[in-house]
Protein backbone atom coordinates (compact mmCIF):
# COMPACT_ATOMS: atom_id res chain seq x y z
CA UNK A 1 0.00 0.00 0.00
CA UNK A 2 1.49 3.30 -1.11
CA UNK A 3 1.97 6.24 1.21
CA UNK A 4 0.22 9.15 -0.48
CA UNK A 5 1.37 12.78 -0.25
CA UNK A 6 -0.74 15.60 -1.70
CA UNK A 7 0.81 19.02 -2.26
CA UNK A 8 -1.96 21.59 -2.22
CA UNK A 9 -2.98 25.16 -1.57
CA UNK A 10 -5.92 27.17 -2.82
CA UNK A 11 -3.52 29.93 -3.92
CA UNK A 12 -1.19 29.61 -6.88
CA UNK A 13 2.42 30.74 -6.95
CA UNK A 14 3.36 29.34 -3.54
CA UNK A 15 5.70 26.70 -4.95
CA UNK A 16 3.49 23.61 -4.87
CA UNK A 17 4.89 22.01 -8.01
CA UNK A 18 8.49 22.69 -7.02
CA UNK A 19 7.87 21.03 -3.66
CA UNK A 20 6.06 18.12 -5.35
CA UNK A 21 8.78 17.44 -7.91
CA UNK A 22 11.60 17.69 -5.38
CA UNK A 23 9.70 15.39 -3.04
CA UNK A 24 9.02 12.84 -5.78
CA UNK A 25 12.67 12.64 -6.85
CA UNK A 26 13.89 12.11 -3.32
CA UNK A 27 11.19 9.59 -2.43
CA UNK A 28 12.16 7.64 -5.57
CA UNK A 29 15.50 6.95 -3.89
CA UNK A 30 13.66 5.24 -1.04
CA UNK A 31 11.07 3.29 -3.04
CA UNK A 32 9.02 3.12 -6.21
CA UNK A 33 7.33 6.52 -6.61
CA UNK A 34 4.49 7.75 -8.82
CA UNK A 35 4.15 11.47 -9.61
CA UNK A 36 0.52 12.46 -10.25
CA UNK A 37 -0.24 15.79 -11.91
CA UNK A 38 -3.76 16.99 -11.17
CA UNK A 39 -3.40 20.52 -12.57
CA UNK A 40 -4.62 21.55 -16.03
CA UNK A 41 -1.31 23.30 -16.67
CA UNK A 42 0.49 19.93 -16.44
CA UNK A 43 3.61 21.61 -15.05
CA UNK A 44 4.79 18.61 -13.03
CA UNK A 45 4.04 16.19 -15.86
CA UNK A 46 5.93 18.33 -18.39
CA UNK A 47 8.82 18.77 -15.95
CA UNK A 48 9.12 15.00 -15.76
CA UNK A 49 8.94 14.55 -19.53
CA UNK A 50 12.13 16.60 -19.89
CA UNK A 51 14.03 14.61 -17.28
CA UNK A 52 16.78 12.24 -18.32
CA UNK A 53 15.90 9.97 -15.40
CA UNK A 54 12.12 10.04 -15.70
CA UNK A 55 9.79 9.11 -12.87
CA UNK A 56 6.61 7.11 -13.39
CA UNK A 57 4.05 9.88 -13.91
CA UNK A 58 0.41 10.31 -14.89
CA UNK A 59 -1.88 13.26 -15.59
CA UNK A 60 -5.33 13.08 -13.99
CA UNK A 61 -8.15 15.62 -14.00
CA UNK A 62 -11.05 13.48 -12.80
CA UNK A 63 -11.81 10.17 -11.09
CA UNK A 64 -8.61 10.38 -9.06
CA UNK A 65 -9.63 7.76 -6.52
CA UNK A 66 -10.65 5.23 -9.19
CA UNK A 67 -7.47 5.93 -11.17
CA UNK A 68 -5.14 5.37 -8.23
CA UNK A 69 -6.89 2.40 -6.65
CA UNK A 70 -5.35 -0.25 -8.97
CA UNK A 71 -1.93 1.47 -8.66
CA UNK A 72 -1.87 1.61 -4.89
CA UNK A 73 -0.07 -1.69 -4.44
CA UNK A 74 2.40 -1.05 -7.27
CA UNK A 75 4.12 1.88 -5.58
CA UNK A 76 5.70 2.70 -2.26
CA UNK A 77 4.94 6.40 -2.58
CA UNK A 78 2.49 8.52 -4.57
CA UNK A 79 2.94 12.29 -4.83
CA UNK A 80 -0.07 14.30 -6.04
CA UNK A 81 0.30 17.89 -7.26
CA UNK A 82 -3.07 19.67 -7.50
CA UNK A 83 -4.05 23.05 -8.92
CA UNK A 84 -3.96 26.21 -6.82
CA UNK A 85 -7.73 26.41 -6.42
CA UNK A 86 -10.67 24.39 -5.16
CA UNK A 87 -11.23 21.37 -7.38
CA UNK A 88 -12.73 17.91 -7.37
CA UNK A 89 -9.22 16.46 -7.63
CA UNK A 90 -8.20 18.31 -4.45
CA UNK A 91 -11.23 17.03 -2.55
CA UNK A 92 -10.69 13.46 -3.73
CA UNK A 93 -7.01 13.67 -2.82
CA UNK A 94 -7.91 14.66 0.73
CA UNK A 95 -9.92 11.46 1.09
CA UNK A 96 -7.05 9.13 0.19
CA UNK A 97 -3.90 10.97 1.30
CA UNK A 98 -1.78 10.07 4.29
CA UNK A 99 -0.34 13.58 4.35
CA UNK A 100 -1.34 16.87 2.79
CA UNK A 101 1.54 19.30 2.52
CA UNK A 102 0.58 22.97 2.20
CA UNK A 103 3.36 25.30 1.05
CA UNK A 104 2.75 28.95 1.85
CA UNK A 105 4.70 32.12 1.45
CA UNK A 106 4.93 34.13 4.68
CA UNK A 107 2.93 37.12 3.40
CA UNK A 108 -0.54 37.89 4.76
CA UNK A 109 -2.22 37.50 1.37
CA UNK A 110 -0.90 33.93 1.22
CA UNK A 111 -1.57 33.07 4.86
CA UNK A 112 -5.23 34.12 4.73
CA UNK A 113 -5.94 31.18 2.40
CA UNK A 114 -5.02 28.71 5.17
CA UNK A 115 -8.44 29.14 6.78
CA UNK A 116 -10.01 27.59 3.68
CA UNK A 117 -7.47 24.74 3.70
CA UNK A 118 -8.10 24.11 7.39
CA UNK A 119 -11.85 23.88 6.77
CA UNK A 120 -11.43 21.39 3.92
CA UNK A 121 -9.05 19.27 5.98
CA UNK A 122 -11.55 19.21 8.86
CA UNK A 123 -14.27 18.03 6.47
CA UNK A 124 -12.02 15.36 4.98
CA UNK A 125 -11.05 14.16 8.45
CA UNK A 126 -14.57 12.84 8.92
CA UNK A 127 -13.87 10.20 6.24
CA UNK A 128 -10.08 10.04 6.43
CA UNK A 129 -9.26 10.21 10.11
CA UNK A 130 -5.58 9.39 9.61
CA UNK A 131 -4.74 12.32 7.34
CA UNK A 132 -1.92 14.55 8.59
CA UNK A 133 -1.95 18.20 7.53
CA UNK A 134 1.42 19.90 7.27
CA UNK A 135 2.31 23.51 6.47
CA UNK A 136 5.76 24.47 5.16
CA UNK A 137 6.84 28.10 4.88
CA UNK A 138 8.23 28.34 1.36
CA UNK A 139 9.88 31.08 -0.69
CA UNK A 140 10.79 32.84 2.53
CA UNK A 141 12.96 35.98 2.32
CA UNK A 142 16.65 35.30 2.93
CA UNK A 143 17.12 38.60 4.81
CA UNK A 144 17.23 37.57 8.47
CA UNK A 145 15.96 41.00 9.51
CA UNK A 146 12.66 40.42 7.72
CA UNK A 147 9.89 39.95 10.30
CA UNK A 148 7.46 38.09 8.01
CA UNK A 149 8.60 34.61 9.02
CA UNK A 150 7.98 35.10 12.72
CA UNK A 151 4.61 36.68 12.04
CA UNK A 152 3.70 33.81 9.72
CA UNK A 153 4.67 31.21 12.33
CA UNK A 154 2.42 32.91 14.90
CA UNK A 155 -0.46 33.09 12.43
CA UNK A 156 -0.19 29.44 11.38
CA UNK A 157 -0.04 28.37 15.02
CA UNK A 158 -3.69 29.40 15.41
CA UNK A 159 -4.86 26.42 13.31
CA UNK A 160 -5.12 23.36 15.53
CA UNK A 161 -5.46 20.91 12.64
CA UNK A 162 -2.42 22.22 10.71
CA UNK A 163 1.09 21.28 11.81
CA UNK A 164 3.79 23.82 10.97
CA UNK A 165 7.18 22.36 10.10
CA UNK A 166 10.33 23.74 11.69
CA UNK A 167 11.96 23.70 8.27
CA UNK A 168 11.82 26.92 6.29
CA UNK A 169 12.54 26.86 2.57
CA UNK A 170 13.93 30.18 1.41
CA UNK A 171 13.53 31.92 -1.92
CA UNK A 172 16.67 30.54 -3.54
CA UNK A 173 17.54 30.66 -7.21
CA UNK A 174 18.51 26.99 -7.07
CA UNK A 175 14.88 25.97 -6.63
CA UNK A 176 13.84 27.97 -9.68
CA UNK A 177 16.79 26.66 -11.71
CA UNK A 178 16.09 23.07 -10.71
CA UNK A 179 12.57 23.28 -12.08
CA UNK A 180 13.70 24.83 -15.36
CA UNK A 181 16.32 22.09 -15.73
CA UNK A 182 13.89 19.30 -14.73
CA UNK A 183 15.98 18.39 -11.71
CA UNK A 184 15.70 18.29 -7.96
CA UNK A 185 17.98 20.56 -5.95
CA UNK A 186 19.44 17.32 -4.57
CA UNK A 187 20.76 16.71 -8.10
CA UNK A 188 22.40 20.14 -8.24
CA UNK A 189 25.29 21.80 -6.42
CA UNK A 190 23.63 24.33 -4.12
CA UNK A 191 24.31 23.12 -0.54
CA UNK A 192 21.95 25.58 1.17
CA UNK A 193 18.97 24.64 -0.98
CA UNK A 194 19.73 20.94 -0.63
CA UNK A 195 20.11 21.24 3.14
CA UNK A 196 16.67 22.84 3.38
CA UNK A 197 15.18 20.12 1.20
CA UNK A 198 16.74 17.37 3.31
CA UNK A 199 15.48 18.98 6.52
CA UNK A 200 12.01 19.08 4.98
CA UNK A 201 12.21 15.39 4.04
CA UNK A 202 13.37 14.39 7.53
CA UNK A 203 10.39 16.14 9.08
CA UNK A 204 7.70 14.64 6.86
CA UNK A 205 8.97 11.06 6.65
Amino acid sequence: MAKIFTIANRKGGVGKTTIATNLAVNLSKKGKTLLVDGDEQKSAYKWNEYRQDKLPSIFVLDNLIDTLEPLNNEYDFIVIDVAGRDSQIFREALLISDKIIVPTQPSLIDLEVLEYVSEKVAQAHENNSDIQSIVIINKAPTNYRNSEIGQAQAYIGQFQNLTLLNTIIHDRKAFRDSFVESLSVSEMSDPKANDELQQFLCEIL
